[in-house]
């Protein structure tokens, strides 16, 4: 069985285990008894809430997910539009809704906002990557991004490209072929 490990988890310590630690199968069970015991676990559970806003942002349809069933979860409902889950739903139906993409698009710029933080946080104060977010967030470019391209730009090789075309405008204009090339450049 491959099982992804939820973020969550992490606030617990080293040796700390939840109590359906190794009782997946109780836990995935849809008969009563193994439901109520499971919920009976759930309740003594340091993450417990941690847990259901997992289940729930992420559409969990099987299980007992912080002391909840997906009935109580309301997993067989249609999620709301604007929701990860809606977007998710309507890109498997191939259906388009302005409202699911805005939130996506808003989603998509606010993670790019704190990448750019953390880049403009290192101690280089700019970066390759955070010019790049800037560009790509429509935003003035800072002076420590721009310091960063240039280094990488001047690192790199000119391209093949590049200097096959400067060559041939050499002998272009040699031959008289391309004229007025500095009014042009």
């Amino acid at each position: 069985m491959n099982t992804i490990i939820p973020a969550f988890l992490a606030q617990l310590g080293p040796n700390e285990h939840t109590p359906c630690f190794g009782q997946s199968s109780l836990f995935m069970s849809t008969a009563q008894q193994s439901v109520r015991r499971a919920k009976a676990l759930c309740a003594t559970c340091p993450v417990r809430e941690a847990c259901l806003e997992h289940a729930i942002r992420t559409g969990e349809s099987r299980g007992v997910w912080g002391g909840r069933t997906p009935e109580e979860r309301g997993v067989g409902a249609v999620p709301a539009c604007g929701t990860r889950t809606a977007r998710l739903r309507h890109l498997r139906r191939r259906e388009n809704c302005q409202t699911c993409a805005e939130a996506h698009a808003e989603e998509v710029r606010r993670s790019r906002l704190e990448r750019l933080e953390a880049e403009h946080a290192r101690p280089e104060g700019g970066s390759m990557a955070g010019y790049r977010l800037e560009r790509l967030l429509g935003i003035p470019t800072c002076e420590a991004c721009r310091a960063a391209r240039l280094a990488y730009e001047a690192g790199r090789p000119r391209s093949q490209r590049r200097q096959t075309w400067s060559g041939e405008a050499d002998y272009l204009r040699r031959r008289g072929t391309l004229r007025n090339l500095s009014r042009v450049a």
